[in-house]
């Protein structure tokens, strides 16, 4: 009954220069907030994806673009998935790679 996140993960994952993030909500409503923020490993923020998402299977796709429209840098990323909803607040990490 309250909202949940599972099988977060994002493929391919070492990244060439796009990725998609595959993950299922389980619940009874949707989450009123969706957000996934992507971090460099020293914590700065370099994009925040917005996207509605439903109860089951979403998928969301991420060209590999930083705020500033440029292809980011080979490394290690950390992506935080961020969801709000009307009785509970989930959030979890996870880590993605650039590798041209």
């Amino acid at each position: 009954e309250e909202l949940v996140i599972e099988n977060i993960y994002n493929f391919p994952n070492p990244m060439k220069n796009e990725t998609n993030f595959m993950f299922n909500i389980g619940g009874l409503a949707p989450p009123d907030n969706f957000k996934i923020r992507i971090y460099t490993v020293s914590g700065r923020l370099i994009k925040e994806l917005e996207y509605p998402v439903s109860i089951g299977f979403n998928q969301i796709p991420w060209d590999g673009k930083d705020m500033d429209g440029d292809l980011i840098a080979n490394g290690t990323y950390l992506y935080k998935v961020v969801m709000e909803g009307n009785t509970s607040n989930e959030s979890l990490v996870q880590k993605l790679v650039m590798l041209k």
